[in-house]
């Protein structure tokens, strides 16, 4: 046995003795080869520049030669992904899907024997039918045997653009040492190349660069300390009757060594390449975590340690959660008893914009936890009071005034131009939340498409542009599309037009926009056949889908188009789709013997939701079940 001369602790062998010592003398000793940042060990340097922000900004290593035999089923290859080759692999059945090999099956069969038979394929995959992937995501999501990440959180990490961290850790590096010695001595020792990776041991990383002193190393630590110090306030004022009462006291012991600035660096990361695609409120380059109001950062910071595996303490978050979501929510019922500012100022109270930000985030991820009694929470109380303010605020109603082609390049032009953009895409994605809350748990919708009088959200490209300049050249590309009837307008247009004439496949809409509208026809739907008179006939919401569908298709199947790559809960509109012509179909019939889920009572159980997804795929297999395209 070897024995460290600075500590008590023992290795067989004299190599692994040598890589753990240098953590105690603190130098440096390798460097990533594209961002030249300094680490201890070699092996820590090489794992960050795999997943290093600015590697993705060069060009893309080249192909495989030619030859080469693949045998990673077509999910994983398409996400350049190793594959564990099960049957199926563990990324298909966590999307709740078999493995398919259709790209190189049909390469392996020519190559047959000599006596003409086939050889088998290295992995057997039993067939798979068209009708069982129409399914794929929301058979995963209501799945009762999923445990974790029902919203394919990870799978979309994945696959989600690599974005130039760059210029966001500049602001955090001025801030990395903590505010007093306690929470120096738990050892901030998380890095931000450990997001998505397996949890580290505390001596096998340190991060070099986050030690030293800047003109502003205290603003983030105290900024988290303040956080820490809300949520030991907000627990310890929980009462038993409250809807949270039975959640714990929180002392600082227990929460220092979760509140540090690498472990913020690392959950802001994950939080802009997972939920922000499914979520995207935040806008990601002008986000400044040292400016940013307490409840956004904190909501962003707690999406982000729920959904990285390199945070390994995962028991404290479910009942952290629950506090950080009283603590919001206090705030917005506080907000809601004052006098509500003009509409025309709301784009200039970034307050109040990032307090909704940040209610809108929890409620949601709150929806990702196995609890009943927070869904009902969710469902019942917070997300109408969300609502309740955002409608006092007028933001279902607000109306762009400025074109994005007015920017010319001017960076505090853009900025009034995110800011307006922000309040949008707020009314958009709590319409959206109502939507699913009306889908998956048949809850009567609180927001009537007819009061989303607002203007559409930009298109992904010109929300995610870095600065003014690319701003502005993409706003001159997409103006000829410009401007876009409002929410409203839009679901109008959809249900009175009769023959699928020009006007609704004319409209630049984009996943987005179309994932709003699917989930509005499906509201329109559910009150369609739970109201004695419903506001819009169920034929007619059948004729709107089926004008969807072809909007859909002319957009996103036409193989003469560049193949988009979709994100989130945009990537899933096509079986929301489905889904609203089966109910349609067989709502419109006047059988009495229909499934449990087409009836009008709420409820906090996806189960309905899995029982009636699975007697879809019968229907539709049915001959003449849908009488749409």
């Amino acid at each position: 046995m070897f024995q460290c001369s600075h500590c008590d602790k023992t290795y067989q062998r004299k190599a692994h003795l040598q890589r753990h010592e240098v953590t105690h003398t603190g130098q440096a000793t390798s460097a990533c080869p594209f961002c030249k940042k300094a680490f201890i060990k070699p092996e820590v340097a090489r794992r960050h520049s795999k997943a290093c922000a600015i590697k993705y900004n060069q060009q893309a290593a080249p192909a495989a030669k030619a030859g080469r035999k693949r045998q990673s089923c077509d999910q994983c290859f398409s996400m350049k992904r190793a594959c564990d080759k099960s049957c199926p692999c563990s990324r298909c059945r966590s999307l709740g899907q078999q493995c398919t090999y259709a790209s190189h099956q049909e390469t392996s069969l020519r190559r047959s024997d000599p006596n003409g038979a086939c050889p088998s394929l290295s992995i057997q995959a039993p067939p798979v039918s068209r009708d069982d992937l129409q399914f794929s995501f929301l058979r995963h999501f209501t799945d009762p045997c999923v445990e974790r990440d029902r919203l394919a959180i990870g799978t979309t990490a994945e696959c989600s653009v690599r974005r130039n961290l760059e210029t966001l850790y500049s602001h955090l590096e001025d801030a990395l040492l903590p505010i007093d010695s306690m929470a120096a001595g738990f050892g901030d020792l998380l890095g931000t190349e450990t997001f998505f990776c397996p949890p580290l041991a505390t001596d096998e990383f340190l991060p070099f660069d986050f030690l030293s002193y800047g003109p502003s190393s205290t603003r983030l630590s105290e900024q988290l300390n303040d956080l820490m110090m809300e949520m030991i306030e907000t627990s310890k004022s929980l009462k038993p009757g409250d809807a949270s009462g039975t959640l714990p006291t929180y002392d600082v012991t227990q929460l220092a060594p979760f509140f540090t600035v690498s472990n913020l660096a690392t959950f802001i990361t994950v939080f802009f390449h997972s939920l922000h695609w499914h979520l995207p409120v935040v806008h990601f380059p002008t986000f400044d975590p040292g400016s940013v109001s307490n409840p956004l950062l904190l909501s962003i910071f707690l999406t982000g340690a729920t959904y990285s595996s390199s945070y390994s303490d995962a028991a404290l978050l479910p009942a952290l959660l629950d506090v950080a979501e009283e603590h919001i929510f206090r705030q917005i019922t506080t907000l809601s008893a004052q006098p509500a500012p003009p509409t025309n100022d709301i784009t200039h109270r970034c307050d109040i914009i990032q307090l909704m930000q940040a209610a809108l985030i929890i409620e949601m991820l709150q929806f990702g936890q196995e609890k009943s009694e927070t869904r009902r929470r969710i469902r019942i109380i917070r997300h109408p009071s969300l609502v309740s303010l955002m409608r006092c605020m007028g933001i279902f109603n607000l109306k762009r005034t400025m074109s994005p082609t007015c920017c010319s390049c001017d960076d505090s032009k853009w900025r009034e131009l995110v800011a307006e953009e922000m309040c949008l895409r707020l009314a958009s994605w709590v319409f959206l939340a109502d939507g699913f809350l009306t889908l998956c748990f048949k809850n009567r919708p609180t927001v009537s498409i007819f009061e989303m009088d607002c203007s559409f959200s930009w298109r992904t490209e010109l929300w995610e542009a870095e600065n003014a300049s690319i701003f502005s050249e993409l706003a001159g590309a997409h103006e000829t599309q410009l401007p876009l009837p409002s929410v409203r307008e839009a679901v109008r247009l959809l249900i009175d037009n009769r023959d699928t004439g020009p006007l609704p496949s004319k409209l630049a809409l984009s996943a987005e926009h179309l994932l709003i509208m699917i989930y509005a026809l499906n509201s329109l739907a559910f009150l369609a056949r739970s109201d004695f008179f419903g506001s819009v006939p169920l034929d007619k919401i059948g004729h709107a889908a089926h004008n969807w569908k072809q909007i859909w298709n002319r957009v996103y199947n036409d193989p003469s188009n560049e193949k988009v790559l979709l994100l989130g809960y945009p990537k899933h509109a096509e079986e929301l789709w489905l889904l609203l012509t089966v109910t349609v179909s067989i709502a419109s019939q006047s059988s009495t013997n229909l499934p449990n889920y087409l009836d009008s009572a709420a409820t906090d159980d996806l189960g309905k939701l899995n029982e009636f997804i699975q007697w879809c795929c019968r229907y539709i297999k049915l001959p003449g079940a849908l009488g749409v395209a």
